[in-house]
């Protein structure tokens, strides 16, 4: 069996307040049905405050890096150039976190795969060659990179920890989330654009898995019980991620919480069905919070309480939708809680395609 020993969160320097982010969009936009579309969307998202590696969202046009109006909009090669300087520094912070929680140096703690995962910046050699240069790793050190599955990316990030871990009794895997979602604004006026705009944030998590055997300084860890991969192709065109000559843009429906509502309870039993787990007695939920309408509608099909799903609508409001690392801000929160031992989580997010990707979890020391 696998464990993650430790989950490190950063966040970069350009905290914004939601309505502040809000009075920007108001300028770029700079037309007034999108205003009134834009303010009752940000009115019920749930969120109070997103960052960014910009400083765009929150100080005066003339300022501004990106996103000055009187400037043409950065073409994509703009803005990747931008991602391959700004996401190693935040990444190493995720890191430096997760090994600050285990009081291990990362150079003596023998770290022998990395995985890393983005879907909002693409260059080779990758994000996964540059750490390992980086954190002065050994050069025999596999690294391997999960690339442009968006929000459930971290899921099969875990799969292929789990994987290892569970084939190499002394493997000890460090897998790295980051997105830079926020360098993809565009101020274009669709239903689509406007709802990304009003969620997504920058951000980055990093996880430390290793196999049951190995001994860590951690006081908490979760055991990976499982993993459940469903397509649900009916909804393949809600959502998706295409790359424009401006920008990654997100292809983001309103149906979707709808959809999700509709086969959450359902995908819960194949879930316990195939890890044999009675779904009636799992202790905890970890839901990727894709936007409040998505936890409330899990919330409402699984009939739960408003507590039960507290740690997801919390980071959604404290952080916003940052994409794949999100459920593991996400399941930090639970680390962080105590007296959980020998209860279970289960963790559910969801990915273009449209693909839910779960996860069970179970507290050990």
């Amino acid at each position: 069996m696998s464990k993650i020993v430790s989950i490190g969160t950063a966040s970069p320097s350009y905290p914004t307040r939601q309505k502040d982010i809000l009075n920007f969009m108001h300028e770029a936009y700079n037309h007034k049905e999108a205003s009134r579309k834009l303010n009752a969307l940000f009115r019920f998202s749930g969120i109070e405050n997103r960052y960014s590696v910009l400083p765009d969202f929150n100080i005066t046009p003339a300022k501004q890096l990106f996103f000055n109006g009187n400037s043409p909009q950065p073409q994509v090669d703009v803005r990747l150039d931008t991602f391959k300087e700004k996401a190693l520094p935040l990444a190493k912070d995720a890191i430096d976190a997760a090994f600050k929680n285990i009081q291990t140096p990362i150079n003596t703690f023998g770290v022998t795969h990395i995985i890393t995962v983005t879907c909002t910046g693409l260059y080779a050699p990758g994000l996964d060659a540059e750490l390992i240069k980086e954190l002065e790793l050994p050069e025999d050190t596999s690294h391997t990179a999960v690339n442009f599955l968006g929000c459930n990316a971290a899921f099969h990030a875990l799969k292929m920890g789990d994987y290892i871990c569970r084939a190499e009794a002394q493997a000890k895997v460090l897998i790295v989330c980051v997105e830079l979602c926020t360098l993809h604004f565009r101020p274009k006026d669709n239903s689509d654009n406007l709802l990304a705009n009003t969620l997504f944030a920058d951000g980055a998590a990093a996880v430390i898995m290793c196999n049951d055997a190995v001994r860590t300084k951690s006081k908490v860890n979760l055991r990976v019980k499982g993993f459940h991969s469903y397509l649900l192709d009916k909804g393949k065109e809600l959502m998706g991620w295409d790359i424009k000559p401006l920008n990654f843009e997100m292809i983001l429906n309103a149906r979707i919480p709808d959809l999700i509502g509709d086969e959450i309870k359902d995908l819960l039993h194949r879930v316990g069905d195939k890890l044999q787990v009675d779904v009636s007695k799992i202790d905890n939920y970890a839901v990727h919070p894709g936007g409040k309408k998505i936890l409330d509608s899990v919330k409402n099909s699984l009939g739960l309480m408003d507590n039960e799903l507290e740690l997801s609508y919390q980071v959604l409001q404290q952080y916003g939708n940052m994409s794949s690392p999100t459920i593991l801000f996400i399941l930090k929160a639970f680390l962080d809680l105590p007296d959980k031992y020998n209860e279970n989580i289960y963790s559910v997010g969801f990915g273009p395609g449209l693909s839910i990707e779960s996860a069970l979890f179970e507290y050990g020391k």
